[in-house]
């Protein structure tokens, strides 16, 4: 794109380097997750941001972010703000300051200059987690096609892109904090489980998983449902440390992935 500086990867390789290095630690044993914390010396800073949207709910629960900011400090060493910032997709160079962008919805995204700017962030190395918010009348009041949208916009971005459900013996459960489903739902979220597209799903570009949607309402998981705190926020950790460190996967379905086809 004319006039936009060249940029190889959002994810400086210091950033990157640090999560690596303490994923390996812990996951070996070396240094266990519950003994990071203050006393430890902090790594390399890393940042994400929330994507601005037109959605009036792109910043929602936005407030309880210093919650999530307290949890990763406490169970890491990474050295993350307590606060989050706004992308603007309008400016490439701005997504690009973020390894880790999150997203209520992508469905209100309709400029094309925008889609094109998400699509060179992902390209260039950027993962968004894209995140429902449960049932809510004005948020998501319809899953399945909260689920469907997103797809589609990812599959007009990469028409060769592989959607996959990941299951609980997928990596982005297991490479920090071990993760079930179980930690995650809850009897008060009634009947959202029973949803067809319930789960997490992976999009894959050339083999790199470079977005995840989340279907669980992982947000909704501490101010709205205390009792789904700690799962909720281990599976967003989870999610980050994955995306900062996975190599890129086999395109063959194993059975901790199920390739996604909608027929739309």
């Amino acid at each position: 794109m004319a006039g936009v500086p060249v940029k190889l990867r959002p994810l400086s390789l210091v950033m990157k380097l640090c999560v690596f290095v303490l994923f390996l630690a812990t996951a070996t044993g070396l240094v266990a997750p519950s003994l990071i914390g203050a006393a430890q010396p902090r790594g390399g800073r890393v940042d994400w941001a929330r994507l601005i949207t037109p959605d009036r709910d792109w910043n929602i629960h936005g407030d309880h972010d210093p919650e999530l900011a307290n949890f990763i400090r406490t169970n890491t060493n990474l050295d993350i703000p307590s606060t989050s910032n706004s992308a603007d997709p309008a400016k490439l160079d701005q997504l690009c300051t973020y390894p880790f962008i999150y997203a209520k919805n992508l469905k209100l995204v309709r400029n094309a200059a925008q889609l094109a700017n998400i699509r060179e962030y992902l390209q260039r190395g950027g993962f968004i987690c894209i995140d429902a918010c449960g049932y809510s009348s004005t948020t998501t009041p319809d899953l399945q096609a909260y689920f469907l949208d997103n797809y589609d916009i990812f599959k007009r971005m990469f028409p060769a892109a592989e959607v996959r459900q990941l299951r609980e013996t997928h990596g982005v459960y297991n490479c920090y904090f071990k993760v079930r489903e179980s930690d995650i739902f809850t009897p008060d979220m009634g009947r959202q489980v029973r949803e067809q597209y319930y789960g997490l799903y992976g999009v894959f570009v050339d083999h790199r998983m470079v977005a995840v949607i989340s279907m669980y309402g992982l947000e909704c998981g501490w101010p709205q449902s205390p009792q789904r705190t700690p799962g909720c926020m281990k599976l967003i950790l989870n999610i980050y440390v994955y995306a900062m460190t996975a190599a890129p996967e086999t395109p063959a379905a194993t059975p901790a992935e199920t390739p996604i086809g909608t027929g739309r």
